[in-house]
């Protein structure tokens, strides 16, 4: 049944002038009472521009609210702020994590703030509500922070579940404009978010377009996110606190009593976290039940008791005083698939120096507010970051992450993969949070800093993805490697393979020419010791690239290929080279430099020369030598015993020949043809080195 809100008995007007909540409050309620199974009805609001005065609550199965999109406008005006409502609520009373309010929608929407919103919710709703749909609804704030408020757009909460929002637009709210904190199975779709700026000391970075807090399954499929703080927010909060086990009764391996300093809420015990100082990590606790124990005394204490009871089978040891903490449910299991994040920027003062500006803005911000909460499985795949002045994508205190096929370019940094900061005294001691991060696939380039910035980090796979530059003045890294600070572990098990590097050679211009691909910020007190890489670059890595043994190194500009047998340090680089050469109808001999000792080295160089002449004869030569460059000896290598034939020579000619010399820092080939005869060599060289 349709219940038409400017139709008897409601009569409501929507001319921006007379309060109109009563009327559409009314229809709602009578939709709740229409069907005998109690499936509700649809409440029908046309055109026009409905102003209210209060909120509008949904708290009935089946009720659906329906206008005519962005013609149909509840406008919200701020009540004094002690009484500041939610525009639009569906929910019924929420006390426990099971969904409540079931198969309810609203579609073809506008919700719009005249002023401020209600700190920490939104002008939309939806509180633990399952089999739910939110189709073409518009929010709309001020865009100028809403007059100091904190409110989002769409907020979904309570373990609302099984839900789609489709085809939806925030702007200009002063939080983020999709807020997802405690959902599951919540796919949103083809929505838009922009504008949402957060103007208050220390929150700046809270005007985010997609949030998610403590969700699961939930997927952001083609959705767009400019010009805010944040395009896509995903971190815990970690607002809930923690107490410490108590000592009586004595804690057992499934049970314990946690005593709080006031009352709370059931639905917080439901979701416990213990920290591990194993694993260094917060862990999830099998939770079969929360009971509040009676208290014992009259008058009862103004504390409150809960007995826990766990799952068999949890190993860890629980003792009297370990924290434990409320309401954990870091977010798992979430996905972008297509979209954008644009342009997201903020500026604000430096608390510590009040005459600078700070700038930040990322395009995804992965990361944890809760010291040892680590959130895990997220995929990124197809996203395009551009112009968000931090980075295009941040990951930090996550694990199992996929970013596939995204495009990075024009952002701070493209992509940066950062532990967490170095705990406070007296603070948990959660390190080494950040690991088991895969990118493929991608496009990075033109970002301003770097291409991928990787800070104390473990098990990273970069393989598939092309990092490229059109300007010699951006992206002069194309991945940059370092500590968090001393104290921290280097970066630890990465795998580079299958990189494709342009703009970073001497064709395009002298300023384009980069050593290396693979920078550590403090040399060897940052370069990465163990993984494997397998790249191509320009210009030989000896003395340039730092990489773990095992990796392979193809210099594009020779063909010349690297292999490092043993260190992980610049040096020690196993080469194999190739040198073409023509000698043109002389019989002196002529040297042909083949490999340059590196300083405090010794090498052996294993030599394969093959001659031939343009009338078809040829030769076969074998050699070898062995060459050191000692320490403090800039010039002045010298060969380490004589040169030896490896078999026998094999040639037509006998006044050709060939021998190998050590001169000049280097080993050199000694070439003698013949008068008359143009004669074409090809030499292969196999280094071993070995640096002190």
């Amino acid at each position: 049944m349709i219940f038409n809100v400017k139709n008897a008995p409601y009569n409501a007007v929507g001319d921006d002038g007379t309060a109109d909540h009563g009327a559409i409050q009314a229809a709602i309620n009578d939709a709740a009472g229409t069907a005998s199974d109690g499936s509700g009805g649809v409440v029908y609001i046309p055109k026009g521009i409905y102003k209210l005065e209060a909120g509008l609550v949904v708290p009935y199965d089946g009720v659906i609210l329906e206008g005519e999109g962005r013609e149909s406008v509840l406008k919200y005006y701020t009540a004094p702020p002690a009484e500041v409502a939610i525009p639009l609520l569906f929910s019924k009373q929420v006390n426990t994590r099971e969904p409540n309010l079931k198969n309810v929608g609203v579609r073809d929407l506008t919700i719009e703030f005249a002023g401020a919103g209600r700190d920490d919710s939104a002008g939309l709703v939806m509180n633990g509500c399952v089999d739910w749909f939110c189709e073409r609804v518009t929010v709309r704030g001020n865009g100028t922070g809403m007059l100091g408020s904190r409110t989002s757009g769409i907020m979904i909460e309570y373990w609302s579940s099984d839900g789609i929002i489709s085809g939806c637009v925030v702007e200009g709210v002063s939080k983020p404009g999709f807020y997802l904190a405690g959902a599951r199975r919540v796919t949103v779709v083809g929505c838009m978010s922009k504008n949402n700026l957060c103007t208050l000391t220390n929150r700046e970075l809270e005007g985010g377009g997609f949030h998610i807090a403590q969700a699961r399954e939930v997927s952001f499929i083609d959705c767009h996110a400019t010009e805010c703080s944040v395009g896509f927010n995903f971190v815990y909060p970690g607002e809930y606190g923690s107490v410490p086990v108590d000592s009586s009764p004595a804690p057992s391996q499934t049970s314990f009593n946690v005593t709080f300093p006031s009352a709370t809420e059931p639905v917080l015990m439901e979701n416990l976290g213990f920290w591990n100082p194993t694993t260094k990590r917060i862990e999830e606790l099998p939770v079969l039940s929360a009971t509040l124990v009676p208290p014992t005394t009259d008058p009862a204490p103004p504390t409150q008791t809960w007995a826990i009871t766990l799952a068999a089978g949890y190993t860890p040891a629980i003792a009297a005083g370990a924290p434990i903490f409320v309401n954990y449910h870091p977010f798992r299991n979430v996905r972008i698939i297509g979209g954008s994040a644009k342009d997201n920027v903020v500026t604000y003062q430096d608390p510590s120096a009040p005459n600078q500006q700070l700038t930040e803005g990322y395009g995804v911000r992965v990361s944890s507010a809760q010291p040892g909460a680590v959130g895990r499985d997220v995929v990124i795949s197809g996203l395009i970051c551009e112009g968000n002045p931090s980075a295009g994508i941040l990951l930090s205190a996550v694990e199992d992450v996929i970013v596939d096929s995204c495009i990075l370019h024009d952002n701070g940094a493209g992509i940066k993969v950062t532990d967490v900061a170095t705990p406070a005294a007296g603070a948990l001691p959660a390190i080494d949070q950040t690991g088991r991060i895969m990118v493929s696939g991608g496009e990075i380039y033109d970002n301003e800093r770097s291409g991928m910035h990787l800070r104390s980090v473990e098990d990273v796979t970069l393989q598939g993805t092309r990092f490229y530059r059109t300007r010699d003045t951006v992206q002069q890294k194309p991945i940059l490697i370092e500590r968090i600070d001393e104290s921290r572990r280097k970066t630890k098990d990465l795998k580079l393979r299958d990189l494709e590097f342009s703009g970073y050679d001497a064709s395009q211009g002298d300023g384009f020419s980069v050593s290396t691909p693979v920078i550590p910020q403090s040399g060897d007190d940052d370069a990465v010791e163990d993984g494997v890489y397998d790249l191509a670059f320009f210009g030989s890595p000896e003395g340039n690239l730092y990489a773990p043994p095992g990796s392979r190194y193809l210099d594009r500009a020779t063909g010349n290929v690297y292999r490092k047998v043993h260190s992980w340090k610049r040096n020690d680089w196993m080469a194999s080279l190739v040198t073409h050469f023509r000698l043109e109808s002389s019989t002196d001999p002529t040297q042909v430099s083949l490999y340059s000792v590196p300083l405090n080295s010794v090498v052996h160089a294993s030599v394969v020369a093959i001659a031939r002449s343009e009338d078809g004869e040829c030769a076969v030569y074998r050699r070898a030598v062995g060459a050191r460059r000692n320490p403090g000896v800039v010039v002045g290598a010298e060969a380490v015993g004589a040169v030896q034939t490896i078999g026998t020579d094999g040639e037509n000619h006998a006044s050709w020949d060939f021998n190998l010399i050590v001169e000049s820092n280097s080993v050199q080939a000694q070439l003698t043809g013949e008068s008359g005869k143009n004669i074409n060599w090809l030499i292969r060289t196999e280094i071993d080195v070995y640096t002190v």
